[in-house]
């Protein structure tokens, strides 16, 4: 992989996200040289787990069969960065990785979120989270997080919900558990009606609300008891 030459102003930019690095040439077990493009990278020292004490990179490569993203997590030592863990995760060519950092479990320290693939020509946005874990200080990778589109952490119900475009709309409310996504409840809305379900204690869903509504409504949603559209 290419070296990165980090660029400190007065100001010192620490967070960046850059395309069209220079390809580099690894070779597989036949060995047979492969060209391999780093498509971007990403870097953040300032925000991402403990304030000023971590570092956290994201590097897209890939060649003409394979993209995947590199995650690098370093915590410093004596003013230097060293690398505490690391994860490779599969990723599309043609998305931008448009990177987050935020804080989505409510535990005071902000993680990672990026875009690894798109469906529904364009509309569903397949995401990466990855959460800082202070316990361990490693990376956390949810590992069904990809599964659910267009996430957004959901702070009026302290959870996390997604948002899902198909032959209707229909936003997810999901929880954190372990290394998982745990959905609880659902609002669909299709064909001019909104339906509230939620899951009970037996792994039933049962419906909570049924109400009309525009036939060509398009909305999101932050709560699901009462239903309410997100502004």
């Amino acid at each position: 992989m290419k070296n990165i030459i980090y660029i400190i102003t007065i100001f010192s930019i620490i967070s960046c996200s850059k395309k069209g690095e220079p390809k580099t040439v690894t070779k597989n077990k036949n060995e047979e040289l492969i060209v391999v493009d780093t498509i971007e990278v990403f870097s953040d020292s300032i925000s991402f787990g403990q304030i000023h004490n971590n570092k956290v990179e994201v590097y897209k490569i890939g060649d003409q069969e394979n993209t995947f993203a590199k995650v690098y997590l370093y915590e410093k030592k004596q003013l230097h960065w060293k690398l505490k863990d690391s994860l490779i995760i599969e990723a599309e060519r043609i998305n931008d990785l448009d990177t987050e950092i935020k804080d989505f479990n409510n535990d005071g320290f902000k993680d990672i979120i990026f875009t690894t693939g798109m469906a529904a020509r364009g509309g569903n946005v397949i995401q990466t989270l990855i959460l800082y874990s202070p316990k361990n200080k490693s990376l956390n990778w949810i590992k069904n997080s990809e599964h659910f589109p267009n996430l957004m952490y959901n702070e009026k119900l302290n959870c996390i919900d997604a948002f899902v475009l198909t032959g209707g709309q229909t936003t997810n409310f999901l929880k954190i558990k372990n290394d998982s996504l745990i959905e609880f409840a659902i609002v669909e809305q299709r064909e001019g009606k909104i339906i509230a379900e939620v899951l009970d204690v037996n792994g039933k869903w049962k419906e909570i609300e049924n109400i009309k509504d525009s036939p060509d409504a398009f909305d999101r949603f932050i709560n699901f008891k009462p239903i309410e559209k997100r502004k």
